[in-house]
């Protein structure tokens, strides 16, 4: 019997206050373009996939809709991500059970909001 894992959906993004030039130890979306400006770290949300198996869950990121990388790989439903600079980031988020089986991506979020 194959066993799928539900689509995601995310949560709005919401902003961390402080802009900072530092990474602080988390991950950054870089701006080749604005390597001098300051970066913002947001919180991206989502709701926890239920099913029992899940070993955590796959941040990706774009600067075009639909053309991602994947970022980083977090074991709860949230993550803080810094964002240099102000062109429009992309972000959707896949569940990975404890076989390496990935979800589809889940819908779409992107900073800055407008």
């Amino acid at each position: 019997m194959k066993k799928y894992l539900f689509i995601l959906c995310l949560l709005p993004v919401s902003l961390v206050a402080l802009a900072s030039t530092k990474a602080e130890g988390q991950d950054v979306v870089w701006n080749d373009d604005a390597r001098d400006a300051n970066i913002t770290y947001i919180t991206l949300r989502w709701r926890r996939n239920p099913e029992p198996d899940i070993a955590g869950y796959s941040v990706y990121y774009g600067r075009d809709s639909d053309g991602y990388t994947r970022l980083e790989i977090v074991t709860d439903a949230t993550a803080i991500v810094g964002v240099q600079g102000s062109q429009t980031v992309y972000f959707a988020v896949t569940a990975i059970n404890t076989s390496g089986v990935e979800s589809a991506l889940s819908n779409e979020v992107y900073w800055p909001l407008d």
